[in-house]
């Protein structure tokens, strides 16, 4: 919404592009803001509205701003997240953003949805929150970026209950997060990522202890993800992992159990 918008247009100095008729489009001198406006399917359309506007997409970064509501009590209002992973309700399809940048919010699973959700009291789902865009943005963003590139950042606004009487209530938790929220978003504007997160004596270490605990392709990729955000977060060296060098689980139900436990680590849980 143009009321979610105002604060980041303000705090990066964005002027308005006359140029664009189709979405209202903001540009400044290292970022472009697109007010996509509310669902799924208008926000892949602004997406790549604004994906073909951009001048570079192999040095760019997306970053989706904006509300959700929570279906956790592990959440408070006003509370700036970020979500780790993205399920889409309609296709059950999962989505992973994974910018590799330093910060001390809390990663949540976000769910998106076709249509509001309200008068829901702790719902089942598979996700911590809930909003009506992200994994629209997810799949346009993904015909031009990476995951690394893509940053989903969410500020709780509500429990699933609001209203439209809300918004005025809603848009003073928003505002009212900034200081968490937005220097992740002037940093990601600046920060290179030429230099690896891993050393390459790290990916061998990597490598070993996947070879040694016989994890799958996909256990893999998930080791090295989850070792690259210990070392942005300021994980030190991954010495954790070596004493799982001698570590040759003999079944299967071992070994994920292990291996969990090493993500659990390595995530700081």
């Amino acid at each position: 919404m143009r009321q979610e918008a105002r604060p980041v247009i303000e705090a990066l100095g964005l002027k308005q592009d006359t140029g664009s008729r189709k979405f209202p489009v903001y540009a400044g001198e290292d970022a472009m803001l697109v007010i996509t406006g509310m669902g799924k399917v208008r926000a892949a359309i602004a997406t790549t509205h604004l994906m073909h506007l951009a001048p570079r997409h192999d040095r760019g970064r997306l970053i989706n701003v904006g509300t959700c509501a929570a279906v956790t009590d592990q959440l408070a209002l006003g509370d700036a997240v970020l979500a780790h992973k993205i399920w889409d309700r309609a296709t059950e399809r999962e989505f992973f953003p994974d910018m590799l940048l330093k910060h001390s919010l809390q990663e949540v699973s976000l769910g998106t949805f076709d249509r509001p959700v309200t008068g829901m009291k702790q719902p089942n789902l598979p996700c911590q929150a809930v909003d009506m865009e992200a994994s629209g943005i997810y799949q346009a963003a993904h015909l031009f970026l990476a995951p690394h590139q893509m940053m989903f950042l969410k500020v709780v606004v509500d429990f699933v209950q609001a209203s439209a009487y809300d918004l005025s209530e809603m848009l003073r938790f928003y505002t009212g997060s900034i200081q968490d929220w937005m220097p992740l978003i002037t940093e990601a504007c600046v920060w290179e990522d030429s230099a690896p997160a891993v050393t390459e004596g790290q990916e061998r270490l990597l490598a070993e202890v996947a070879a040694h605990m016989r994890l799958t392709r996909t256990q893999t990729h998930q080791l090295e993800k989850a070792a690259q955000r210990f070392m942005v977060r300021g994980g030190e060296n991954l010495d954790l992992l070596k004493p799982h060098l001698q570590t040759r689980p003999r079944h299967k139900a071992r070994r994920n159990q292990i291996f969990s436990s090493i993500l659990a680590a390595l995530n700081g849980l």
